[in-house]
């Protein structure tokens, strides 16, 4: 393996994780603003001190190779459902969909471009003989596609409003379908009993630090974003312009 490289794409991959934090805590911060006005409420501090424990705590268990592919089931694996969970309370949160109420709707779109990011970083791990081809966009991995996209699909829809906003909800949804491909594949390439794909190196960068925050950090975060906005294109769409907006569930 090519350690210069892997550094290079590790240091890169600590950066974006750094960024989407922060955009992620900033656009809270935003929606709260908007939705409470100048009361400052403990959601910020305490949703910052979760995502923070989080990252530390699988980062810790990552480096002290507690989290590798030698156990059955793997314990990353057992991991990877939580995150989920965490999605699904949100997106059935009265609060969070006041939330949403107070955010641009550009918002949600334009953080997906961290995906551009992910990709160039899994294409450096490639290059060093970390991942598979088949996890890059050289291979079966096209979810670069959403990052690109992102930014064009928000501008238009949103800032110009060119397009109909039901052009930005079969993007989310075409983006938790490219998320869900790469997903499968990293999985189909692990060294599990379901594994597919077997050109080497096998999959099990995503165990170790600080790659780990990949499945356990950034891949929920991208496909909460997308919930979200769909939940937030809904909500507005059913929400009449002459009325004001209301809670809803």
């Amino acid at each position: 393996m090519n350690s210069s490289l892997y550094m290079l794409a590790a240091g890169l991959f600590v950066v974006v994780v750094a960024g989407v934090l922060a955009a992620v805590l900033l656009g809270l911060r935003r929606a709260l603003a908007g939705a409470l006005g100048p009361a400052r409420p403990r959601v910020l501090p305490r949703t910052a001190a979760v995502l923070a424990c989080w990252l530390a705590l699988t980062g810790a268990l990552a480096a002290a190779g507690a989290l590798g592919f030698d156990t059955r089931p793997p314990r990353l694996l057992l991991l990877l459902p939580l995150p989920l969970l965490a999605t699904m309370l949100l997106a059935r949160s009265a609060a969070v969909g006041r939330l949403l109420d107070a955010l641009p709707q550009a918002g949600l779109l334009y953080l997906q471009s961290m995906r551009v990011g992910v990709e160039l970083v899994l294409w450096l791990l490639m290059l060093a003989g970390a991942v598979p081809r088949q996890m890059t966009f050289e291979g079966l991995n096209w979810d670069v596609l959403t990052g690109l996209t992102a930014p064009v699909v928000a501008y238009f829809c949103f800032t110009r409003r060119r397009w109909p906003w039901q052009v930005a909800a079969a993007w989310n949804v075409l983006g938790l379908a490219l998320l869900l491909n790469i997903v499968t594949i990293a999985l189909l390439s692990a060294p599990t009993p379901f594994r597919q794909f077997w050109n080497e190196p096998a999959n099990v960068v995503v165990s170790r630090f600080p790659l780990v925050w990949l499945p356990l950090f950034i891949v929920p975060v991208a496909y909460t974003l997308h919930v979200l906005s769909l939940r937030q294109l809904w909500r507005r769409a059913a929400t009449p312009l002459s009325a004001p907006a209301s809670p809803r569930a």
